[in-house]
């Protein structure tokens, strides 16, 4: 556990360091040298490998040097009960000691037997003192390399993670059973259960890839937290407080020298706030890296930002000590995420989704501006955008409550480059950050999981204008000019609106009667566009395709007929069994009904719900009269 006073000293030891290191690494961003190391890694196969065998780890636990730990071999898993072989290794050292053990961050860390790489820390026993750990195989992650050549797929749900924990079973007697006690927590080698058992069961945790966020604050950090969380991934916050804000991708930068050992990190996000998972670099090869021994987000074929990591320390936790740091050079792209680890290519970069969020608090007169690069994973734009969007609000008004809000949207289409804009108008008497956020994971949901054609974004604007205010009104009343109507008049809605604490102001919609429209009963339904009122789907038009849209132009002209929250909604409803209504079959004669429905634009956010019963005659009738 990070104690307050802990806390502080890393804050003020990194305001004072800070300046010298950027000067540091200045240096060597103006000193090109090759981004691979040039050496060919020798392998050692796990047929060769015994237990009592002694190497070698690497890995950076302060800085950028790489340092080195002792390794001995306990014994070789494998069995049914596991995909493939490991390595069961203890580590020891007084880099280990000193920090407590096996750090979250060590992940891929290269291990050597008789000079030869046999693979990457992976997987650790949380309750032993930290210390054993499995090794994944270096010929189980060269697998990674056949993905290569078979290019990406893209993914069109959710991913299922697998079970992160690979559980063995190991005999608890003799010379082992003391080791094993000698390795334990006191609380778990003084568990009774184990005394009278011949099997130990270990369950070996992935050790957790540190994802440390830096930038967000209060409830859009717990935001991020709890949509990042079904990824079996926990979010730090970051000690550094340094943000480049206004550093764009610059892929001719010349790269740094990787190696097995170096820090490394896989970036979500740049700019105002990031997301960065840190690890260690496992084996080089031309100009790919392996790294991890594990899963990240295990998403497969993917597009992460890959960089270079400073590390400040390793912290001691309860659970498992972990590392901190910041990327300090963009190096390429991880473009596989698997069981076995992931792969990075370097000097060739990944598509970047670029936010800007411009906030204006009318009342204070004032705009702040934000921004954030996001890898292109729908579920990573998904998370970072809203909760950036919901932190800029409460950045610039500074306080939680009342407000009407005006809120733009633009999404440029990374093939075509069109930019499809939606706009509308939110109050909320509670939380006007929360409210004005609610149509952003809809519009994601229309872009990116619709059925009929993939859309890639590379830059979303939104452009927010708030006031304390209430601009709310409410529908206090709604007139016809007749209760009998027939096919060909004009139906004439006189529609009262009652804003907050103004005066009352006059609506008219008119309405067409088709000539050829049935008799029977009808009903007039006005609504305000922010009415929550339930309705039968006979009662008012519904689009239950919304996901089927063809393409971009029909997820355009969607959002331009889309309901917005500052409109009244007029809608004429016929109940004579003559006419249609199914959905589908309306479909067919291209929706009638729209004919049959006014929408009026209005200044405030309007609520409420009115039902009018009428009837349509034949004209006969008329002629009868």
């Amino acid at each position: 556990m990070i104690f307050y006073r802990e806390k502080q000293l890393q804050k003020k030891a990194f305001k004072i360091l800070f300046p010298i290191l950027l000067v540091f690494f200045n240096s060597i961003i103006l000193n090109p040298i090759s981004a691979l190391t040039e050496k060919q890694e020798e392998l050692i196969s796990i047929n060769d490998i015994q237990p009592g065998m002694k190497g070698i780890g690497k890995t950076v636990f302060s800085g950028i040097k790489i340092e080195e730990f002792a390794v001995e071999v306990i014994d070789i898993i494998q069995g049914s009960e596991v995909s493939y072989p490991y390595i069961l290794v203890k580590l020891s050292g007084d880099r280990i000691d000193n920090n407590g053990g096996i750090s979250a961050g060590m992940s891929g860390s290269p291990v050597y037997f008789e000079g030869k790489l046999a693979g990457a820390i992976s997987h650790a026993w949380e309750l032993s003192q930290h210390n054993l750990c499995l090794i994944t195989p270096i010929h189980v992650m060269l697998t990674l390399f056949d993905y290569i050549d078979q290019g990406k797929q893209d993914r069109t749900s959710n991913p299922v993670i697998e079970d992160s924990t690979v559980s063995i079973s190991m005999p608890f007697t003799g010379i082992f059973k003391k080791d094993l006690l000698d390795l334990m927590t006191h609380q778990t080698a003084d568990d009774p259960s184990l005394k009278n058992n011949h099997q130990l069961i270990i369950d070996f945790q992935k050790i957790q890839t540190p994802l440390l966020a830096n930038g967000f604050k209060g409830r859009a950090g717990e935001y991020v937290k709890n949509t990042l969380r079904r990824f079996g991934i926990n979010l730090i916050q970051n000690i550094s407080e340094y943000q480049d804000n206004d550093k764009e991708l610059n892929i001719s930068q010349t790269t740094q020298k990787v190696q097995p050992g170096s820090a490394i990190g896989v970036q979500l996000s740049m700019g105002d706030v990031s997301v960065m998972g840190i690890g260690t670099a496992t084996y080089c090869q031309d100009n790919y890296v392996l790294a991890f021994g594990h899963p990240f987000l295990h998403h497969g074929s993917v597009s992460y930002l890959f960089s270079a990591v400073y590390i400040y320390h390793s912290f001691p936790n309860i659970v498992m000590p972990f590392k901190i740091g910041s990327a300090y050079q963009l190096l390429g792209e991880v473009i596989q995420d698997r069981n076995a680890g992931i792969l990075a290519r370097v000097n060739k970069f990944p598509g970047i989704v670029s936010c800007k969020i411009t906030v204006n608090d009318l009342d204070q007169n004032i705009k702040k501006n934000s921004g954030v690069k996001v890898v292109p994973q729908k579920e990573i734009v998904q998370s970072i955008v809203p909760a950036l969007l919901m932190q800029s609000m409460d950045n610039t008004l500074d306080r939680i409550g009342q407000g009407t809000a005006n809120i733009k949207f633009g999404f440029r289409n990374a093939h075509t480059g069109e930019i499809l804009y939606y706009e509308n108008v939110f109050f909320s008497e509670n939380d006007i950050a929360i409210e004005a956020s609610r149509d952003l994971n809809t519009l994601f949901d229309l872009l990116y999981y619709n059925f009929c054609e993939k859309i890639d974004l590379n830059e979303i604007t939104i452009e927010v204008a708030i006031q304390e205010q209430n601009r709310s009104a409410f529908i206090k009343e709604a007139k016809l000019n007749a209760k009998d109507y027939y096919p060909g008049d004009s139906l004439e809605a006189q529609i009262t609106i009652t804003p907050f604490r103004l005066a009352d102001e006059q609506k008219v919609a008119n309405i067409k009667l088709p000539e050829d429209i049935s008799a029977g009963s009808a009903v007039l339904i006005v609504r305000g566009g922010s009415s929550q009122e339930q309705v039968s789907e006979k009662t008012i038009s519904q689009d239950k395709q919304d996901y089927l849209l063809k393409d971009w132009s029909g997820i355009e002209t969607y959002l331009e007929k889309k309901e917005k929250n500052n409109q009244i909604i007029v809608e004429l409803i016929l109940f004579n069994e003559n006419e249609k209504t199914d959905l589908s079959e309306r479909a067919e004669k291209d929706n009638p009904k729209d004919d049959l429905k006014v929408i009026l634009d209005s200044d405030f956010v309007v609520d409420g719900y009115h039902e009018i019963f009428l009837n349509i005659k034949n004209k006969n009738e008329n002629e009868t009269e």
